[in-house]
């Protein structure tokens, strides 16, 4: 009987260690694999407008009645687009009223009314001192201008609407 159980706890043993040996080899594979995919996965384009070229004409006007338009974008120009259903846009309002703030040029803020309700996001930019803000449809003309694909959005154009960056995080003016 001694014998029996000796032979039963060395094969469970074995079988044990067998056992680790295969879930620590499948534990680094699988980190390699995603270690891999960090490296290749890029967040998808934020925007279609293109570094070093103007964006297409459009005309809007702001919620106070102001008409703006790609001619009016002068000097330095923020643009932060915005979506009411987007919790990362609701994250990022303080970074870009804080950069509106600092910001040395003319600040402009979209919100596309996709469906949600625009009032809070509106009320917060219109609140920043500056922020020129532009309610408008998912179709409108600023976002459609810009080729928004994903919320929040920062564009920083020079005269004329030129793009020098566009992407996820605001900008930093230089």
């Amino acid at each position: 009987m001694t014998t029996a159980l000796l032979v039963a706890v060395l094969l469970l043993t074995a079988l044990t260690l067998f056992n680790l040996v295969v879930v620590l080899g499948v534990v680094r594979r699988l980190r390699a694999y995603e270690n891999r995919l960090g490296d290749l996965a890029e967040p998808p384009p934020v925007s279609t407008a293109t570094v070093g070229e103007p964006v297409a004409d459009f005309s809007a006007s702001t919620v106070d009645g102001r008409r703006v338009d790609r001619s009016s974008l002068t000097g330095q120009t923020l643009i932060g687009f915005f979506s009411p259903d987007c919790p990362a846009c609701h994250e990022r309002l303080g970074d870009f009223r804080a950069a509106a703030a600092r910001h040395p040029g003319d600040v402009l803020a979209v919100v596309v009314d996709d469906g949600g309700d625009p009032a809070p996001v509106v009320g917060a930019l219109t609140g920043a001192g500056g922020v020129a803000v532009i309610l408008e449809d998912p179709e409108g003309p600023v976002a459609g201008a810009f080729g928004v694909r994903g919320f929040p959005a920062f564009v920083l154009v020079r005269d004329g609407g030129v793009v020098e960056s566009v992407g996820y995080q605001v900008p930093v003016p230089a």
